[in-house]
């Protein structure tokens, strides 16, 4: 059975922790990563196949906008060998109830830090390395941001379309440190060492495509 929806309500949505909104919503999963239901994005026309997909138990609410929510799921809690959690990310239709299954963290996804050259460089949702803050982009619902530091030093940021099912991998290493008020750019952080030794902080500036703007060093 197809149905077709058409339409979102606009619904405010902001950068938090995992977990940091909403609570958890637990339900019970039917079906397998493989039953069939599709979801093509937040505020797109949107198809559906029975089996439908629910939540599993345990899901937290990360983040929502147009009518989607983005939900979490703990795997496996981070231990000595995996400094970050390996979690699920679920993407949850308000409206209809249906659920789609978008990746799970890779603690061991490929280091791309030498390929980067200051620019970010597209990744497999498989190579997601961890998924400490995730939220959807200011005013582009079919874009989620997500962050986490898998290897205990660096915070690894990606950009993921949620229609194409594709990433950007930012080539920051402390993190999100806000959006523009449209959302169309993000500034994010990284260190540089001093020529004498020691290290500071900078800024940088890129749109959601990955173009770089400007960088500039941050003064405490």
């Amino acid at each position: 059975m197809v149905i077709a929806l058409l339409g979102f309500v606009l619904l405010t949505g902001g950068c938090t922790q995992a977990g940091g909104r909403g609570g958890t919503e637990a339900r019970g999963y039917e079906g397998t990563q493989n039953s069939g239901a599709v979801v093509r994005g937040c505020g797109s026309t949107q198809v559906y196949e029975e089996p439908h997909r629910m939540l599993p138990e345990g899901v937290v609410k990360a983040d929502e906008m147009a009518g989607c929510a983005v939900y979490t799921m703990t795997i496996q809690e981070a231990s000595e060998d995996d400094p970050a959690d390996i979690k699920s990310l679920w993407l949850y239709d308000l409206k209809t109830g249906a659920a789609d299954s978008l990746f799970t963290t890779n603690p061991h996804a490929e280091l791309r830090w030498a390929d980067m050259n200051g620019h970010p460089v597209e990744v497999a949702l498989t190579q997601i390395a961890a998924a400490d803050k995730v939220c959807f982009v200011p005013d582009h619902p079919q874009l989620l941001l997500v962050e986490g530091c898998p290897e205990a030093r660096n915070v690894w940021t990606y950009i993921i379309d949620l229609e194409a099912k594709t990433a950007r991998q930012f080539p920051s290493t402390e993190g999100l440190l806000s959006f523009s008020a449209s959302g169309d750019t993000l500034v994010l952080g990284a260190y540089r060492y001093h020529e004498e030794g020691g290290r500071y902080s900078v800024a940088r500036t890129y749109t959601l495509d990955g173009q770089f703007i400007k960088e500039e060093e941050i003064v405490n």
